[in-house]
């Protein structure tokens, strides 16, 4: 009885693994027990595998995971499904965690060297990462904890959670870096020093004169005083701040430059905060504009319908004297941002009732109480509209790089747009089922380990489709995207939907027979990777 295993997109992403030497650098790092039917690094490699085993559906976990899989072609000879069992898998995490998931991970990058290209910049930023359920921690190991699963900043919008937080380091397309932090870690503590404590160790690898890239969060007087000398950095300036409200609002259109950057425009000033010289580079987006214009008429029209209600409710209050119900209305108006009332709008009414507040009419003699009622008529404040209406659109980046030949104006622009590489990251980091299937994360100490080990994932993933894309553009060729339209820009995701139903023949021995069901597009797809990804599917060259 013959028996099929699926290969899948998988043969691609051993052979990405094998071009790295993710296996052979993860042991010569960690070491390798003889006693062991799977080092560290065939471990790793197994895990990677794991996490880019499927693009629409939740990872299995192992030993299931391999049973389907041909083993033999995707790891090497000699291994069963059963070696990468839940206690190999979880003591490889506790020996990753054990050596240094970052250096390590620096480590493995270093390899992927040639797929950054000559990128001048590092895009850092964090996101967190919910949980739920509890750690175990041995007898007087508190102390000794790498990470505080706690309650924090939520990104991804569940403070109900406890949470971890992962810090992520790319170039244009590649991680360079990636860390596990504790719950409530700061973002604005941890990028000052990030950038001290790696920096120096990331130039060794990616090359010196780097600029780092980072959100508003950065941009406070202690983070600038205190990076490190030398260190060049593009960030975002908070509109918070009193010196950038001001100039956005004074910045008009008519004193900026348009850029080659589709509905871009940007004006130039010298600032100094935290004592360091920088650029303020403010840039107006037209795409920026419209959008928040019509969330701006939104807001007007939702007060206008807020203000009719609130001033209805107030024309039938009564005070028990004049200065009470301006004091009231005055209260009023402070809760208003588009909205005013005239000064010669407001009518006052005196009425005259019983003390006891009773109905009917007065008795003869009775003594009554005076009464005042309120009538104002608003309307929109057009000042404080158009004072919103100046900033819309508008933000500010800021640079310490003065040398405008070093990285002109749109430049800077251009590289903090390019922060959304990191943004991509996360997302493919971030997928919940991953660590909730994830029995052997039983500690902290293993979540940093899979933390690293999904940055592997993503590692490898880029440099797939970095590799795929280069060819094709080398060679002048296409490949159908998911409209079945051509591009020279696939993603590799849809590469590997591509490779779905791809399997290995086995008879009733074991033995392999053939590798079935590659169609035309896979079968170009790999003469495009090279002889190496041919041979991974029993292609001959």
């Amino acid at each position: 009885m013959h028996v099929s295993k699926n290969l899948d997109h998988l043969g691609i992403v051993s052979a990405v693994c094998r071009e790295i030497n993710l296996q052979g650098e993860i042991d010569s790092i960690i070491g390798v027990d003889p006693r062991q039917k799977v080092t560290c690094g065939q471990a790793v490699k197994a895990m990677v595998l794991n996490a880019l085993g499927f693009v629409d559906k939740p990872l299995y976990l192992f030993p299931e995971f391999m049973e389907t899989k041909p083993i033999e072609i995707l790891i090497g000879q000699g291994f069963k499904a059963e070696y990468f069992n839940d206690d190999v898998l979880g003591g490889t995490l506790d020996k990753i965690y054990r050596v240094g998931a970052e250096e390590i991970f620096m480590r493995v990058a270093a390899n992927a060297h040639k797929y950054g290209g000559n990128d001048r910049f590092y895009h850092s930023d964090t996101t967190s990462v919910s949980v739920q359920g509890s750690y175990e921690h041995e007898e007087g190991d508190i102390d000794a904890i790498p990470i505080q699963i706690t309650n924090g900043y939520s990104k991804d919008g569940r403070p109900d959670l406890n949470q971890f937080v992962v810090s992520l380091i790319t170039s244009k397309h590649l991680p360079v870096f990636i860390q596990t932090l504790s719950g409530n870690t700061s973002d604005r503590d941890h990028f000052r020093e990030l950038a001290n404590k790696y920096g120096e160790s990331l130039d060794e690898i990616w090359g010196e004169d780097k600029i780092w890239v980072w959100d508003s969060a950065f941009y406070s007087r202690d983070n600038l005083k205190n990076v490190s000398d030398g260190l060049k950095w593009i960030t975002r300036v908070p509109e918070t701040l009193s010196d950038a409200k001001e100039i956005i609002r004074t910045s008009d259109l008519s004193i900026m430059t348009k850029t080659a950057l589709d509905g871009y425009y940007l004006f130039c000033t010298r600032a100094e905060y935290g004592n360091v010289r920088q650029r303020w580079i403010v840039v107006f987006s037209e795409k920026a504009y419209n959008r928040e214009m019509k969330t701006l008429e939104k807001q007007v029209h939702k007060e206008k319908e807020k203000v009719q209600k609130e001033l209805w409710h107030f024309s039938n209050k009564e005070f028990s004297c004049e200065e009470d119900g301006l004091k009231a209305l005055k209260e009023l108006l402070k809760k208003w941002r588009y909205h005013k009332v005239e000064d010669d709008t407001v009518t006052i009414e005196e009425k005259r009732r019983k003390n006891n507040g009773g109905k009917g009419r007065p008795k003869s003699g009775e003594k009554l109480e005076k009464v005042y009622q309120m009538q104002a008529e608003f309307k929109e404040d057009s000042e404080a509209i158009q004072r919103q209406i100046l900033s819309k659109g508008k933000f500010i980046i800021a640079t310490n790089e003065l040398d405008q030949d070093k990285l002109s104006d749109e430049d800077a622009l251009k590289v903090y747009k390019e922060q959304q590489h990191v943004e991509r990251g996360f997302r493919f980091l971030k997928d919940p089922l991953f660590f909730a299937h994830s029995i052997f994360l039983k500690n902290e100490r293993r979540i940093v380990a899979m933390v690293m080990i999904m940055g592997l994932a993503l590692l490898v993933y880029s440099i797939a489709e970095i590799k795929l894309r280069e060819t094709l553009k080398k060679m002048d060729e296409t490949l159908p995207d998911q409209r079945n339209k051509p591009t020279k820009k696939p993603t590799i995701r849809r590469i590997f939907q591509i490779f779905e139903g791809i399997t290995v023949l086995y008879d009733d021995s074991g033995k392999m027979l053939e590798v079935m069901n590659i169609r035309e597009i896979p079968r170009k797809v790999l003469s495009l990777f090279g002889k190496e990804y041919e041979r991974m599917y029993c292609i001959d060259a």
